[in-house]
């Protein structure tokens, strides 16, 4: 049962900050006020003080909400500012709309900012991932490749599935040398320096910045559809080329 609860608060509070807020003992000896000032300099929303008073009402505690709220408001000045607009920008993070009472027109400024350097960052995060993937499943196929030149045969698989399935690995290198990866390390190259230029702008306090500017777009390379008869003459030029090398090497 108790497992259970904490799954529903998990799921039901997930996006609120979580479930029970406060035991009998914090109840009975709050200051209301300090209470509401922590979570308003954290940027919480009323939600957390409707969880907090019910948590007390099962203490059979009443929560001063007044003192509360006074201290919900002075934490929202602290919160509402600038410098947090621009860190919850500039993480990824959303805003929850809480400084509609306070200074938001500066906050959202600022959170705008932080949220185009968060595109720029991103973008070459996501581009340098992409190409670690590719690097990565190329180094796999040249093991397996690399296997099968050596004589290995997968057991149950007739000649025609086993030259199938080279031929596979092959082409999905091929593939991955050929399209994958130049494609990435020229998107991750294009995506640093479209974000030293931003960064620049920035620096020089651009009017631009702010202004909804965002990154190129490098949505993938062309995807792979499997192996091709050129892959397969090709393939066998490559197979039958290092077999003539190593005949010669031998003599």
């Amino acid at each position: 049962m108790r497992t259970f609860r904490i799954g529903f608060c998990l799921i039901f509070f997930g996006l609120a900050g979580g479930c029970a807020t406060m035991s009998a003992d914090e109840c009975s000896l709050a200051d209301w006020y300090a209470v509401g000032e922590a979570d308003g300099a954290a940027g919480q929303m009323p939600a957390r003080a409707d969880r907090r008073a019910s948590d007390c009402l099962r203490h059979d505690i009443v929560m001063d909400r007044a003192r509360y709220d006074a201290g919900r408001n002075d934490g929202l000045a602290g919160y509402c500012v600038a410098g947090t607009g621009y860190q919850l920008g500039e993480r990824g993070q959303s805003y929850n709309g809480v400084c509609v009472d306070h200074d938001e027109a500066a906050f959202l400024d600022a959170y705008q900012k932080g949220r185009e350097l968060h595109a720029f960052t991103s973008a070459v995060s996501a581009a340098g991932s992409q190409l670690t993937t590719a690097e990565a499943r190329h180094r796999e196929l040249d093991g397996q490749l690399e296997k099968y030149w050596g004589g290995y045969r997968d057991e149950g698989l007739s000649t025609e599935e086993h030259n199938e399935r080279v031929l596979r690995l092959w082409s999905e290198r091929k593939y991955l040398a050929e399209e994958a990866i130049p494609y990435w390390q020229d998107a991750k190259a294009a995506l640093t320096v479209a974000l030293n230029d931003y960064r620049g702008r920035v620096a020089a306090q651009d009017p631009s910045v702010g202004s909804q500017l965002r990154p190129p777009e490098f949505p993938g390379p062309k995807p792979w559809e499997g192996p091709t008869r050129e892959d397969a003459r090709a393939m066998l030029q490559e197979v039958f080329g290092t077999l003539a090398r190593a005949s010669g090497g031998s003599n």
